[in-house]
């Protein structure tokens, strides 16, 4: 029982250090390649999909969303601002602050796609 109880400590331990580094009103980098969502329920079925590891069904929906602009994917890492963090839903607030015609836009992300 006790070497089960040890990995999930160190999970949620190393969760709780991640999520202590999200702050509102921070600015940190996004990874290159993140998605991008616009609404909050593609992005949960996103993490979803994710969670799953049915590969094929998350490349099929991330080709749908990015395909109908419902979600962006950008090249280059990027800088934003954090507007909240939801530690239970694992979502992260952003507005874009990088310099071009998407400054100033809000998006979602999932909390991996942020540069520690």
């Amino acid at each position: 029982m006790r070497a089960l109880l040890s990995p999930s400590f160190l999970l949620a331990l190393g969760l709780a250090a991640f999520a202590g580094s999200i702050e509102k009103g921070s600015t940190m980098q996004v990874k290159a390649n993140s998605i991008w969502f616009q609404n909050q329920s593609e992005l949960t079925h996103w993490q979803q999909l994710k969670n799953k590891g049915d590969t094929t069904a998350l490349a099929a929906y991330q080709e749908k969303v990015l395909g109908n602009r419902d979600a962006w994917q950008f090249i280059n890492p990027l800088t934003v601002k954090i507007l909240g963090y939801d530690l239970a839903k694992h979502q992260v607030h952003v507005e874009m602050t990088t310099e071009g015609r998407m400054q100033g836009t809000d998006w979602l992300l999932d909390p991996d796609a942020l540069a520690q």
